[in-house]
């Protein structure tokens, strides 16, 4: 074991630590710290050990994944050993920690909480990293591919941190990945060195070997330097991609000009900006009703750590939607020219009828979102217009109903206090819970007590520098847009027990012409969503501004109030006729037609369309034509083969392959050369060391064997051997190459490259034939 290789472990094993410390950001304690200490010791004392023993590449990694996997489950579930080896049920405790961690990652924000599924998940994931870095590094020589894993490693925090790393994380992983391309660049360069010292000569050899390796190192440290410098200002002067609508709720994908569609991720962070004015449009429609809402996209209850997250509704869900409220009337919004992707679509709530001939689509049963199997450019929509009146809502008494759920009335623990107190301080003399929504309502609204700005500014943090929970900061600033004024509304009426949800679409848009309204990117909003016993879930509108619209009558009008609606009812058969205000029943036959299931034929069908067979034809057919010289490289070499029928036969085609493949790497054979003159070229100017040298001489003379001895005396045996040390000249040649080099002699084969080109004569002769 050589002491570069000793230094080159312990720069890999530094910079896997200091790629991993900034996961210490993500979670609120950093417990798991020293067990992954441990791990990448032991990972690289295990390389050390094995490189020390053997030198097999393959061999060694195997060594340290079998040993570091077993030890991480002795250390975690080692209960389930028996005779100190794995059973099946160990592999379900493991498993059992991967959901517990997935479990965790989905339900909280940065910094979450540690737990044993969190923590044993880190040390595999760091263990991988570790293994994959001093592999790289110290088993194959090479640091430069060791930056990859690093770099895994590092954007693991990088994107999933709430803020921009320090500086300093970036800079000592890259200073130590430095360091080991300057340690194996010298001891590389080092052997590069086969001039022999003459007596007569009066040049100073070693002084000019110690001259090259000074320019040499020199020159690597400013290489890397400027691309380091290069990799911290291009990102300042880059532009950046338009940041998602709705604090990652919704993207764009496309060149941002309007182009591509826009989707929902189906997460709503509120530490984020919503600074975001893009005035691509989502989509055009026109209604049958005089007044317009706004578009829902769909509805959550789950709340945790600063973020609004659609986790699917827990328990069996009823097959249909559940019946909507006796008193209401029915509009139809049509749409056109939607960009809005699947499975989404933006329609008022709520739905009770879809219409998109050729597409499947569903209701969910509980938010009465509208899904569909494949993205719709048109469709139209019947929905209610849910009109209760003030003295209405004031006698609906208690809720109780299969739609609400427990996360419709959980506050987050860390601010339960804090809502509280807010809450009953606002709803102060409201004695039913139509007038203390009306009152969080008129709170929020009151512009000169909040500020609706889509600028946060810095996250304030408590006595102990801790980020303030998202719900608190705005409690302090109060500053915010609609997420967060939203929020606000739903955890306080939790707090006074009224369910309350998260909803998030679109405000109605503009007028566009001809009774067509448009709705774009920049109108995206979210509002709450409270259940009143008896008439389901109803908008409110906290959010002040003229970009939230007012509130629905029902929540700002006396005992007097009327409807929200007005216009051309759906039912209305002719001009003349009288909108029909007769209440409609659930049980009405055709006021929710039965969803149609997306089938397995379906989701195919509306993968292999036309456009995605033509594009992935079109990338195969340009993976073949960039890589269609060493695919024929290759074929020659297994055609030769295949086409040896004695050793001899077999063994010359092994020298040929040799041969032009260290022409290739710039080892071209002369023309006049003995066998035994191209050997000393093929050792001397590839570098070889004392073993492939030996293995070089070995294939010589089993050459000269095959040549000019009898053919039974060269034996299969011998053939195999020859094989063998072709592949390791073969390997030690190529590393003594620049990557340039490699990479021309990979993609440009001089054997497929004269195959080519000789294929007109070829074809020319075939023809006279």
């Amino acid at each position: 074991m050589t002491r570069r290789r000793w230094r080159i472990t312990l720069l890999g094993a530094l910079a896997t630590l200091a790629a991993v410390f900034p996961i210490t950001s993500l979670f609120i304690e950093s417990s798991w710290l020293p067990q992954a200490i441990f791990v990448v010791a032991l990972v690289a004392g295990l390389g050390l050990v094995a490189r020390g023993l053997t030198r097999s590449r393959l061999l060694i990694v195997a060594v340290q994944v079998l040993v570091t996997t077993y030890v991480i489950l002795a250390r975690w579930t080692g209960d389930s050993f028996w005779f100190a080896l794995p059973t099946p049920t160990t592999l379900e405790a493991a498993n059992s920690f991967g959901l517990q961690a997935l479990e965790t990652v989905q339900r909280y924000s940065a910094p979450a909480p540690l737990n044993d599924g969190v923590t044993f998940c880190l040390l595999v994931a760091i263990a991988a990293v570790a293994i994959a870095v001093d592999a790289m590094a110290a088993t194959w020589r090479s640091p430069a591919a060791a930056g990859l894993p690093l770099l895994t490693a590092y954007l693991i925090t990088a994107a999933n941190g709430q803020t921009a790393l320090a500086l300093r994380y970036f800079v000592v992983p890259v200073a130590l990945w430095l360091v080991m391309l300057h340690t194996t660049a010298r001891a590389q360069f080092g052997r590069w060195g086969t001039a022999s010292a003459n007596e007569q000569s009066e040049i100073d050899e070693a002084a000019h070997d110690r001259d090259a390796l000074r320019s040499f190192t020199a020159g690597a440290l400013k290489l890397g330097a400027i691309g380091v410098v290069v990799a911290l200002l291009v990102p300042a002067v880059t532009p950046h991609f338009p940041p998602r609508y709705l604090t990652e709720g919704l993207g764009r994908s496309g060149d941002g000009g309007g182009e591509g569609s826009v989707g929902f991720n189906d997460t709503l962070d509120l530490a984020r900006s919503l600074n975001n004015q893009d005035q691509s449009p989502v989509l055009t429609y026109t209604t049958t009703a005089f007044t317009r809402a706004p578009l829902r996209v769909l509805a959550t209850s789950y709340y945790s750590r600063g973020q609004w997250m659609v986790v699917g509704s827990g328990g069996n869900p009823p097959d249909n939607p559940a019946p909507l409220p006796a008193a209401q009337q029915h509009y139809e919004m049509t749409v056109s020219d939607n960009t809005l992707a699947a499975p989404r679509i933006a329609a008022p709530y709520p739905v009770v009828a879809v219409a998109m001939e050729g597409t499947p689509w569903t209701i969910d049963p509980v938010t009465r979102d509208v899904r569909v199997g494949r993205a719709v450019s048109n469709y139209k929509v019947t929905y209610a217009d849910l009109a209760p009146t003030p003295p209405q809502l004031r006698q609906s008494g208690t809720p109780d109903s299969p739609d609400i759920t427990e996360d419709d009335l959980t506050i987050p623990d860390r601010s339960r206090d804090l809502i509280q107190s807010w809450s009953n301080q606002v709803t102060k003399g409201a004695d039913n819970p139509l007038d203390r929504a009306i009152a969080i309502q008129t709170h929020l609204r009151d512009t000169s007590r909040y500020t609706y700005t889509l600028d946060l500014g810095e996250q304030p943090r408590d006595d102990q520098g801790r980020l303030l929970e998202p719900i608190q900061a705005f409690y302090q600033t109060r500053r915010g847009y609609c997420v967060q004024f939203a929020t606000a509304m739903i955890m306080m009426a939790r707090a006074q027990g009224i369910p309350a949800r998260m909803a998030i679409g679109f405000l109605p848009g503009l007028a566009s012409g001809d009774n067509r309204y448009t709705v774009r990117a920049s109108d995206a909003h979210a509002w709450p969503e409270l259940y009143f016993q008896g008439y389901g879930w109803l908008r409110f509108e906290p959010t002040p501004g003229s970009r939230s619209g007012t509130p629905p009558p029902y929540a700002v009008l006396g005992p007097g109030g009327g409807p929200t609606g007005g216009g051309r009812n759906v039912d209305s058969q002719t001009p003349g006729a009288t909108a029909s205000r007769t209440p409609t029943t659930s049980a009405t036959p055709t006021a929710v037609p039965v969803p149609q299931e997306v089938s397995l034929l379906d989701s195919l069908g509306s993968a292999f369309t036309l456009r995605n067979v033509v594009t992935v034809l079109a990338v195969l057919i340009g993976l073949l034509a960039a890589f269609i010289m060493p695919i024929t490289a290759w074929w020659l070499r297994l055609r030769r083969r295949r086409a040896a029928v004695t050793q001899q036969d077999l063994i010359e085609a092994e020298w040929q392959d040799l041969t032009s493949h260290l022409g290739d790497l710039g080892l071209s054979a002369p023309d006049g050369v003995t066998l035994r003159q191209l050997t000393r070229r093929y050792v001397t100017d590839g570098h070889l060391d004392q073993e492939n040298a030996t293995a070089m001489s070995r294939v010589t003379a089993t050459l000269e064997k095959s040549r000019y001895d009898r053919p039974e005396r060269t034996s299969p045996q011998e053939a195999v051997r020859l094989h063998h040390d072709i592949q390791t000249i073969r390997r030690q040649v190529g590393r003594t190459r620049a990557w340039q080099t490699r990479v021309r002699g990979f993609l440009w084969p001089e054997a497929a490259v004269s195959f080519w080109r000789s294929l007109p004569n070829r074809l020319l002769s075939l023809r006279r034939r």
